[in-house]
């Protein structure tokens, strides 16, 4: 009846898909004395080239693995363990193995032996490792393209310091962005006066005008600039002008961004003289 239960207790074994070994614990070296044929299978070794040797010739001369002093250390211990180590086949060919130990105790408490519970998880691996390949490789796109756009904008912001025009860049909410070195020194401003602020708050209020305000707000939305709308004001430190705005959602490396790029001319004398012509001609 023993044998019978023995044999199939053995054929489960020999029926799952996990390789399985025992080995025993108070022989030197603790060698196998038992392994199934899905052990077979994923070692490529035969019964006879395994049975009375200890598990890690699987490692070949890949002994610097952590998990080696893992194992040893939970063996010594009596302790469960679960590792995922590299093991190679009796071709010479990597696999990665998915170990679980645990001891089994007799009536005394004595370790006796150790049973492993063996999986071949090398395709997972390989998807982590592209995974991880692909993650690295998109981070260093990401950042490549990062710094080219970062010197693109520097070498624009460079472009835009030295345009003879007064121009402003707004976020969707207008506030704005920056302001170059032409308008600040147009209005007679500071950076801290202008950067941070609603363009409707600027100055004493010189863009809070209800027909500039509803043209600005379809920008966005519908991408309709605003041309050659003239604002007459007395400015504040600069007095009177006659003002020339243009305004246009900013495109960048083919992409609408949510930034709006305002254009001011100071077209006041050129009014003036227009004005004295008619007079002229009058």
């Amino acid at each position: 009846m023993i044998n019978e239960n023995l044999n199939i207790y053995l054929q489960a074994l020999n029926s799952a898909n996990s390789g399985i070994i025992i080995t025993h614990n108070l022989q030197p070296d603790n060698p196998i004395i038992y392994c199934n044929s899905a052990f077979e299978k994923i070692s490529g070794y035969n019964k006879d080239e395994i049975i009375g040797h200890n598990c890690r010739f699987l490692q070949a001369q890949d002994r610097s693995q952590a998990e080696r002093q893992l194992l040893k250390e939970s063996i010594r211990d009596g302790k469960e363990c679960k590792v995922e180590i590299r093991n190679y086949r009796k071709n010479g060919q990597l696999f990665w193995n998915e170990l679980f130990i645990s001891p089994v105790k007799n009536e005394d408490g004595l370790i006796t032996h150790f049973i492993g519970v063996q999986n071949d998880v090398t395709h997972r691996k390989k998807v982590e490792y592209d995974l991880r390949e692909e993650k690295s490789s998109v981070e260093e796109k990401i950042q490549q393209r990062t710094k080219e756009l970062m010197g693109k904008e520097a070498f624009l912001s460079s472009i835009i310091q030295t345009v003879r025009e007064s121009l402003l860049v707004l976020d969707s909410n207008y506030v704005v962005l920056s302001a170059n070195n032409h308008f600040l020194s147009s209005f007679k401003v500071t950076q801290e006066e202008t950067v941070g602020k609603i363009l409707f708050e600027l100055g004493n209020h010189q863009w809070d005008i209800d027909g500039l305000k509803d043209l600005l707000t379809k920008i966005l939305p519908t991408n309709n600039p605003v041309t050659d709308y003239e604002v007459e004001h007395h400015f504040q430190h600069i007095g009177k002008k006659v003002m020339l705005l243009n305004a246009y959602r900013i495109e960048f490396e083919g992409q609408y961004k949510d930034r709006i790029l305002i254009a001011i001319e100071d077209i006041t004398d050129k009014k003036e003289l227009d004005r004295r012509k008619m007079i002229f001609f009058l």
